[in-house]
């Protein structure tokens, strides 16, 4: 039977998938015995990105579509056709180790009660990234991180370079999505992702969902990925990566913490935003860095300022700048 399905969304990332892909042969040829099935759902790549599919050794199975759905519907797309016992959501910036598929599944299969899995994610020079995260709610929003350890410690974990906490699983609030194990059976009980969700915060809407049907939501530093952060969004669209964000955010606060608590973020959000654009703009005329974040954030209040309107969507944003991109290059 096979072990772990394999899902893959992926957006005009083609290096980085094929990098993925490669990882992940290399994974599978040290470990012959773990059986696995590779879906790469593509959300309407312009470049070369299917291709790199088709040329790849593992022979993926492809779903590819002609728009960007986003990442939920893409997830959701390839474990409904799913093959494995259990289920890794990959990001297609990145590379795993090579012990981290098996690992992951040993782990899922020796305690039934663990629902999500997260490994340890690091930027590709050795730099920890943040791994696993607290659910978000008016005590995130407010309350200064270095307080919440104290009292929120299972949405923090200390960003060491070599696993310096403990090995063994640790109970969290949620694991990042970047890398992201499913146990099978799970699926059949909780279902699939929120599609409501474009981008950001689907996989903490399923950590909490996951948590609140008596499953654990586990992480594990013996587990290890590299991780290209941000390299399909962030880069390409940052106003519209900040929007959908947040977006994401009132979105999840709204539905696990009440309406009330949505509206609340959304003010304090503005008035943050109302407060830093004048600073980093009087900054930006010293240093070009604060130029680029003064016009996001002044972006971002605009927005809030419309009352926080559906349109631009992420997606539009991607294909705007990819289009803006490409009349640069032909000139």
């Amino acid at each position: 039977m096979i072990d772990l399905t394999i899902v893959i969304p992926s957006y005009e990332a083609e290096e980085c998938l094929r990098e993925c892909l490669d990882a992940i042969h290399d994974a599978q040829r040290a470990h012959p015995g773990l059986e696995l099935d590779v879906i790469v759902v593509d959300n309407g790549s312009r470049d070369e990105s299917v291709a790199r599919v088709r040329e790849s050794v593992l022979a993926p199975r492809l779903i590819a579509w002609v728009r960007n759905r986003g990442f939920a519907a893409a997830v959701n797309a390839g474990m409904r056709i799913r093959r494995g016992r259990h289920v890794l959501l990959l990001n297609s910036d990145v590379r795993v180790g090579p012990d981290l598929l098996s690992r992951g599944v040993a782990i899922l299969d020796s305690s039934s009660e663990i629902g999500i899995l997260g490994p340890a994610l690091f930027h590709p020079d050795g730099r920890p990234q943040r791994s696993v995260h607290a659910l978000p709610g008016l005590q995130t929003e407010f309350i200064p991180e270095v307080l919440m350890r104290w009292f929120r410690p299972a949405g923090f974990v200390s960003r060491t370079r070599s696993g310096g906490m403990a090995a063994a699983l640790r109970d969290v609030e949620a694991v990042r999505g970047a890398a992201f194990f499913i146990r099978g059976e799970l699926l059949e009980k909780v279902g699939l992702f929120d599609e409501g969700y474009f981008f950001f915060l689907e996989e903490t809407d399923y950590c909490a969902r996951v948590r609140a049907s008596g499953a654990r939501v586990a992480y594990s530093d013996t587990l290890r990925a590299d991780h290209r952060l941000g390299s399909s969004s962030k880069r390409r669209a940052p106003l519209a990566t900040r929007i959908e964000f947040h977006r994401s955010l009132y979105r999840f606060l709204a539905r696990w913490r009440s309406p009330r608590s949505a509206r609340i973020a959304r003010v304090w959000r503005l008035i943050r935003n109302a407060l830093g654009v004048p600073v980093l703009a009087a900054l930006g005329i010293f240093f070009a860095p604060a130029r680029a974040r003064a016009a996001e954030r002044g972006g971002l209040l605009l927005w809030h300022l419309r009352g926080c309107p559906l349109e631009p969507t992420l997606a539009e944003g991607l294909l705007r700048s990819g289009a803006e991109r490409a009349a640069r290059d032909r000139g």
